[in-house]
């Protein structure tokens, strides 16, 4: 359950702490399928096992962005300071925390923090001049939104959410699959910007650098 934050530097410190966690069980995970090749012990891990918990490491990070999203944008909308010396101006004046989150809520059923578009819409809507979050939304949309679209496609696996997952497919082959990989083993494949790291490393890189950019 996402938590009332009072301090930017609390949020960015748990969000990186559930990040080395996931790292970490993913590189266990890693060093288990390595061992298994040619082994014929069953303490190790399979493919279709390394997919699988491959995608529940991207989503509980997944998760755990949307959370801290979620955290640093109410604390700009009461004006809390980043280490920048650009000031946050708040077009909101909330009571405290929650207040700020039920103000941003509106009448809407629910708040999505992880929708870049979003995010850019709304710093633009609450914030004096979206700072300083519309920025890194900005210039990370791609990366952002081929993530999105992983992030939904293991959430829902619906045909919608299927068609969004091959546009994904689309940004890094030039041309879909015939076989659509499953989120996790695509998330598995070399990255195109870093060959050296697979998709989910990427994905931990561009968390960190949004955290970084986002203070």
């Amino acid at each position: 359950m996402p938590k009332t934050r009072r301090k930017l530097s609390a949020a960015l410190r748990d969000f990186h702490s559930e990040l080395e966690r996931l790292e970490k069980f993913d590189a266990e995970n890693q060093a288990r399928f390595s061992t298994s090749l040619g082994s014929s012990t069953t303490s190790q891990l399979s493919k279709r096992q390394l997919h699988l918990l491959t995608e529940a490491i991207f989503f509980a990070a997944y998760r755990a962005y949307e959370n801290f999203v979620r955290d640093v944008f109410l604390l700009y909308c009461l004006e809390k300071q980043p280490e920048t010396r650009r000031r946050v101006r708040s077009f909101l004046n909330p009571k405290g925390f929650l207040h700020a989150e039920t103000l941003v809520q509106a009448t809407s059923p629910y708040v999505a923090w992880g929708n870049p578009n979003v995010m850019i819409e709304r710093a633009q809507l609450y914030l004096d001049g979206g700072f300083p979050v519309e920025p890194p939304f900005a210039a990370n949309l791609p990366s952002l939104w081929d993530f999105r679209r992983i992030r939904n496609h293991i959430a829902h696996n619906s045909t919608s959410t299927l068609n969004g997952y091959k546009k994904t497919l689309l940004n890094h082959y030039t041309t879909i699959p015939l076989i659509i990989p499953t989120p996790g083993e695509f998330l598995l494949v070399s990255d195109k910007k870093d060959p050296n790291k697979y998709k989910l490393l990427a994905f931990f890189d561009l968390m960190k650098q949004m955290s970084t950019d986002l203070m």
